[in-house]
């Protein structure tokens, strides 16, 4: 009785399969050019002139392109401080003193701390920035702070400022191996600070370093690799700080008055490109075109169409895809 019952399932299985079969790709399609069916006027466009341009977006936080580290030669406990975070210093001006040891009663004479560069005082970052806003230096060293010194190695040494110029910026970016062979040193970057507003104009920069070898990001919350590309924006008398985000878009390939038509018009099958001529009176002809420069809006057609010809956005009632 199961075989039965389990027979006569599949029967009617197949059976509606069939049907269905034969109604989508033969009575349908029949019905369609016996009848005429009704084209919905916002479906037809005109295949237009007009510019097809690829973009690269990507987003970064905004750095000096400046950025110097100040540390004592040294190591010793500081006894002075001689500027304030937001003061301009120049190169060569002391900042700041520190007595070598590690106590009091080591009888060392004092020694000054210069800066390599003239630029704006800023706090060194704190290294340690999950720890509680009350618990946190938010200044400059306090006096009587153990400053590691170092000679030849400042980037082992203790950090007691930095000293950066923001009249240039730099916002790094790390991009995959396909993304990186679109961009080259000197391509014109359009750049968006959110913090300026919604409205604010986008800003003009330059891409100046694009990297031949893959690195790691350099944040401390990921490992991930990439290559460093760098986007460097003139300040400009702009209020843009260290640290807000960034939106990148750099134009990598452009066409201008080349022949058009909506990416939703593209329709493509068997590795071919085709798009369904209107041709009036509700009636269509699939024609197979050859394509160029193409983005998520528009697509160039080189061949198989000519400006005024108009064309549908979706399939025509009836055709099988």
């Amino acid at each position: 009785m199961k075989k039965k019952f389990f027979k006569w399932t599949v029967l009617t299985l197949l059976v509606a399969g069939v049907l269905a079969g034969g109604w989508f790709y033969g009575v349908k399609p029949l019905i369609a050019k016996i009848k005429g069916d009704v084209i919905d006027p916002n479906d037809v466009v005109e295949v237009t002139k007009d510019t097809v341009e690829i973009t690269f977006k990507s987003s970064g936080t905004v750095t000096a392109k400046q950025d110097i580290k100040v540390t004592s030669k040294p190591s010793g406990i500081l006894k002075a401080v001689y500027v304030k975070e937001g003061q301009y210093v120049k190169k060569g001006q002391k900042v700041g003193l520190v007595k070598p040891g590690r106590n009091e009663f080591e009888d060392y004479k004092p020694m000054p701390i210069y800066t390599e560069a003239s630029g704006t005082v800023v706090k060194c970052l704190d290294s340690d920035n999950d720890r509680d806003l009350s618990e946190r230096d938010l200044s400059l060293p306090r006096l009587g702070t153990f400053l590691n010194g170092s000679y030849d190695a400042a980037d082992k040494a203790t950090c007691f400022l930095r000293v950066v110029n923001m009249d240039i910026l730099q916002i790094p970016i790390y991009v995959s191996e396909q993304q990186v062979m679109k961009l080259k040193k000197g391509m014109f970057a359009e750049v968006q600070i959110a913090a300026l507003g919604k409205d604010a104009p986008a800003l003009k920069g330059t891409v100046s370093h694009v990297s031949t070898q893959t690195e790691k990001s350099g944040s401390r919350w990921s490992d991930s690799k990439g290559f460093l590309v760098i986007v460097e924006l003139p300040r400009e008398n702009q209020n843009i700080l260290l640290g807000v985000n960034a939106a990148i878009t750099v134009p990598v390939q452009k066409k201008e008055n080349v022949l058009v038509i909506p990416a939703n018009a593209l329709f493509e099958k068997d590795g071919k490109s085709y798009a369904f001529k209107y041709l009036g009176g509700n009636k269509t002809e699939k024609t197979e075109i050859e394509t160029g420069l193409s983005n998520d809006k528009l697509v160039e057609v080189t061949k198989g169409l000519a400006e005024h010809d108009k064309v549908l956005t979706v399939l025509p009632y009836g055709e099988s895809w």
